[in-house]
């Protein structure tokens, strides 16, 4: 299956830095703001894969790309109810409650969104486990930042919640993304791409890497080794088999079909139609070396 995806454009190209993508927390709360048009808002989002809506921040170093999950606070059930990705940069709005004041707000694209009356949503009782103690949960700010860290185990768990729950395994860490050629991208600008599940999948994903490693498998690159404690497990997963190929109920093999691929390989491969494999370009990649 496919999916449309939000992610920052700007691309490790021609000397242009990759964005670096952090995770943060923003809250809701019932008592300070009803949501009125939720059941609305979770019809559309179930019907298009995605909701977007603009939320409350506190932190204007939010930027685009960014992964966020919503944590339903102030009356029970709480708990995540939702993850997704910031698609703008923080702006300034009238405040949600109090209309004579502003406040700071950013574009949010959320998939999936759980109903809280209707079926479990990741409940405070397991958020407060020890694996998860780092967070705060019991924040009254909208917009606090995850460890890295814990945002993995975060995501790990929120994975399997949602897998036990029969949805689709949510999106892991997302630097850049499959680019296609003549298109032209603005420096914070946001576009929309489709992304292959299979590659978001954290499961298949964790299994790729367990396997390959983290290391990019045609220049070499590691981005713990480069960038530290800042880096870890940081590296995009890129199906090798043509998306047009693939059938309907293809069950993905994390081995066979999926690779580690840094930002920079990953968008030269799909730069092209079709796709460059990871042996043409790893061979390119030699000969330039050769020729320098």
């Amino acid at each position: 299956m496919d999916a449309e995806w939000l992610i920052a454009p700007r691309l490790a190209l021609n000397n242009i830095d990759i964005p670096a993508m952090h995770t943060w927390l923003v809250t809701w709360n019932p008592k300070k703001w009803p949501w009125k048009s939720f059941e609305r808002d979770l019809d559309s989002a179930r019907k298009k894969g995605y909701l977007d809506e603009g939320w409350n921040v506190c932190s204007r170093s939010v930027a685009p790309g960014d992964r966020l999950f919503l944590l339903r606070q102030g009356i029970e059930p709480r708990g995540l109810i939702a993850s997704g990705y910031a698609t703008s940069n923080p702006y300034e709005g009238r405040h949600f409650s109090e209309p004579t004041k502003m406040a700071l707000y950013v574009e949010a694209r959320w998939n999936p969104l759980l109903h809280f009356g209707r079926e479990p949503i990741l409940s405070r009782s397991r958020l407060r486990q020890p694996d998860l103690s780092a967070v705060h949960w019991d924040t009254q700010k909208s917009g606090i930042s995850i460890q890295p860290s814990t945002a993995a185990r975060l995501e790990r768990v929120w994975a399997d919640f949602l897998s036990s729950r029969g949805y689709a395994p949510c999106s892991p860490l997302v630097l850049a993304d499959e680019v296609p050629a003549a298109e032209r991208f603005w420096e914070g600008a946001v576009r929309r791409v489709t992304v292959n599940a299979y590659e978001r999948d954290p499961l298949a994903r964790e299994a790729c890497i367990k396997h390959y490693g983290t290391s990019c498998l045609v220049c070499g690159l590691s981005f713990s080794s480069t960038y530290g404690d800042l880096g870890q497990d940081l590296i995009h997963v890129h199906h090798v088999c043509p998306l047009a190929s693939l059938r309907k109920q293809y069950a993905v093999d994390p081995i066979a079909d999926l690779r580690p691929v840094c930002p920079n390989c990953h968008a030269v491969i799909h730069y092209h139609d079709p796709p460059i494999s990871i042996e043409a370009l790893k061979a390119r990649v030699r000969h330039q070396k050769r020729r320098a």
